[in-house]
């Protein structure tokens, strides 16, 4: 689970996690079996349909490949493709694959499972989630079991993101499925990968089980250190802890308040990180009160974001100037300032008062009941 942090109006979150410490220099010696803990159960092993994030970093680091991969700094790294060039125009790009990578049943990957996962993510029928990243590819096609060419219908100033973050899927075994049939697909909840890791079964609602893949090429990394790999589905945060304090779980997302804990057990470790997500209190500037634009400044000024931070988030938050999270590079950084007596100024020129109860009043005086904050004192 991953803590929220306000932003101004908006809240910019931050991901906070617990590591159980293990024993010995190297907590992923070979042999040992890693718990993580996902607050819900996997949507789908199949990367064409699915939109849960956790799901999706399995299919990506674990189960799949993706043509390419990035590394620490975000920078592009060889992975089921090897080497790659552009035309001198950036339309085009070709790239040579590995030819030794198998799927997990032993049948060879080759880009024509490419060229097949790109179909399907492009099918309307398929309804993927993805169809619209590759909205700058005009073709692709296989030049042979290892070579791949891709057309993009406007020069690539960088290479497309997409190219690491879309696991390739196996045309023999989704080959019979209908493109709109593919979400609801054996595959999804058994499927065979060509990853770091094989998958073993799966529990309904309580786990999935993965095991590492001794044949994994060593071009590509070769077999993990970590032999066994299990996603937890623990959606409660006292139980998350627990898990954590007993040895169960090894890694999980923890909320805020129970960061001080963690930081109080020498067997946890505290992790936090940034999260370009963003939530924000939107104002619905068509129906009354919001309509008026000095309401909508009043509410921006009457939030107290630094006591938010301090009392719902445990101080593991920071204000944002707007929807852009502020780690961002874009994100603007003027924040409004706290000031009450200025919210009630405002709401006293457009012709409101309001009450502790929570109460609006118009100057008719009927009444319009607001849920998400007092406007008035902090303490």
């Amino acid at each position: 689970m991953r803590a929220v942090r306000p932003a101004s109006t908006w809240l910019s979150s931050l991901g906070v996690i617990a590591l159980l410490a293990l024993p010995g220099c190297e907590p992923a010696e070979r042999g040992d079996t890693v718990v993580y803990a996902s607050g819900a159960d996997l949507e789908s092993a199949d990367p064409v349909v699915t939109v849960h994030p956790m799901a999706r970093q399995v299919q990506r680091h674990a189960l799949l490949v993706t043509l390419l991969k990035l590394d620490s700094a975000l920078n592009v790294q060889p992975y089921y493709a090897r080497e790659w060039n552009w035309s001198a125009d950036r339309t085009q790009l070709r790239l040579r694959l590995e030819p030794t990578l198998e799927w997990h049943d032993g049948v060879p990957t080759t880009s024509e499972d490419v060229v097949f996962t790109l179909d399907r993510v492009a099918d309307a029928a398929t309804g993927s989630p993805r169809q619209a990243e590759l909205s700058q590819l005009k073709g692709w096609e296989a030049g042979g079991p290892n070579e791949l060419a891709l057309t993009f219908a406007a020069p690539q100033p960088s290479m497309p993101a997409w190219l690491s973050e879309l696991p390739i899927v196996p045309a023999h075994l989704l080959r019979g499925v209908a493109p709109g049939e593919q979400r609801g697909s054996r595959f999804g909840s058994h499927p065979v990968g060509n990853g770091p890791y094989r998958f073993v079964h799966r529990d309904r609602g309580a786990r999935w089980v993965f095991e590492a893949n001794a044949d994994f090429p060593m071009s590509m990394g070769g077999p993990p250190l970590v032999q066994r790999f299990v996603v937890a589905v623990v959606d409660e945060a006292t139980t998350k802890f627990a898990g954590l304090v007993s040895g169960d779980l090894h890694v999980a997302g923890i909320s805020p308040g129970m960061a001080e804990l963690v930081r109080r057990d020498s067997r946890l470790e505290l992790v936090t990180y940034p999260v370009l997500f963003t939530t924000a209190l939107i104002f619905n500037s068509a129906r009354e009160p919001f309509n008026d634009l000095r309401v909508r400044q009043a509410f921006n000024v009457a939030v107290n974001r630094d006591r938010i931070v301090r009392a719902a988030y445990a101080g593991l938050a920071y204000a944002a100037g707007g929807a852009v999270p502020p780690d961002n590079p874009l994100a603007a950084h003027d924040q409004p300032v706290y000031d009450p007596a200025l919210a009630a100024s405002l709401l006293s020129d457009a012709g409101w008062t309001l009450s502790r109860g929570e109460r609006w009043r118009t100057r008719s005086g009927s009444p319009l009941t607001v849920h998400l904050l007092t406007v008035g004192s902090a303490d």
